[in-house]
């Protein structure tokens, strides 16, 4: 099965629905709804993509950056924060929000994991960046990276049980609806590959959606690469979002930046299902990456 992203973002439902219209005129008849802002009138969309007849491959909830770093508010993204209140909040309005959308029938819902409690995150993670947008900066990464990259371990492991408590909640409320988890974009994620693993351990029916960018992004900071994601968790693999990714800026077209979309195609699993996600409003890039996808043997 294959599909694309349309988000709900600042420009509304009409901006929303012009993308719903690129993708059909592309042949696209599924679309993974990406959803950031949990006041946006959840009604009116479910009645605009019944009317535009679309089909609800994954529901995903997440937050922008910004808004995942602010600790002392519930959000998509808080479900492991350290404030007990604040992470039930955060799993409530996940629920909520699900349930709110249940009528367009959605596959998936897809969450994120959140980011570990660091001190001065906003400007660490701005650190990141620069050194992903910096191509001069190949030989000394590693070293900038340890300076940078400082994880209170046993803080992460506290967050990691209150994530697991929370979806435990999620799963329990949403049931049947299968629940999948995303890799983190960032080294500052709680989702790193141990720590995922524990949560497959102990919710053996959660399932991984693997991201291009975001493993990619990782790799480039030292993690683990595509491959050891794919291999590690493809029992549990049951959707991959296909974004390219120019330095440390992910959703480019694929076929337009720095990932090997040609090796990730013999990974993937018949029935694993595709979404390409494209930051592009007028079509062009949507266009080129979906020929550059059925080219290399994804779509």
């Amino acid at each position: 099965m294959k599909a694309i992203t349309v988000r709900l973002d600042g420009g509304g439902l009409d901006a929303l629905l012009k993308r719903v219209r690129m993708g059909q005129e592309l042949g696209f008849d599924k679309f993974d709804l990406c959803i950031s802002n949990p006041q946006a009138p959840l009604g009116r969309i479910v009645t605009a993509l019944k009317e535009n007849s679309v089909g609800v491959t994954a529901l995903r909830l997440k937050e922008e950056r910004q808004a995942a770093f602010v600790t002392r508010k519930p959000g998509y993204s808080k479900v492991c924060a350290r404030d007990q209140k604040i992470s039930q909040r955060s799993a409530e309005m996940i629920v909520e929000t699900a349930n709110q959308l249940a009528p367009t029938r959605p596959g998936f819902l897809v969450l994120e994991g959140g980011y570990v409690h660091t001190t001065g995150l906003n400007e660490r993670q701005l650190q990141l960046d620069e050194l992903l947008d910096c191509d001069e900066c190949e030989e000394t990464r590693n070293e900038r990276l340890a300076e940078i990259v400082n994880v209170d371990q046993a803080l992460a492991e506290q967050q990691l049980e209150a994530f697991c408590r929370g979806l435990h909640a999620i799963a329990k409320a949403l049931s049947p609806l299968p629940i999948c988890l995303l890799p983190p974009e960032s080294p500052f994620g709680l989702l790193q590959p141990e720590r995922m693993q524990h949560v497959f351990d102990d919710l053996p029916n959660v399932g991984y959606w693997h991201c291009t960018s975001n493993v990619a992004i990782l790799h480039k900071l030292g993690g683990a690469d595509s491959r050891d994601w794919i291999h590690r968790f493809g029992p549990q693999l049951k959707g991959v979002y296909l974004e390219d990714m120019l330095g440390g800026h992910g959703e480019q077209a694929p076929g337009l930046g720095e990932i090997d979309f040609e090796q990730l195609a013999p990974e993937l699993a018949q029935g694993t299902v595709r979404v390409m996600v494209v930051n592009d409003d007028k079509g062009t890039k949507l266009r080129f990456g979906n020929e550059y996808l059925a080219k290399v043997g994804i779509f």
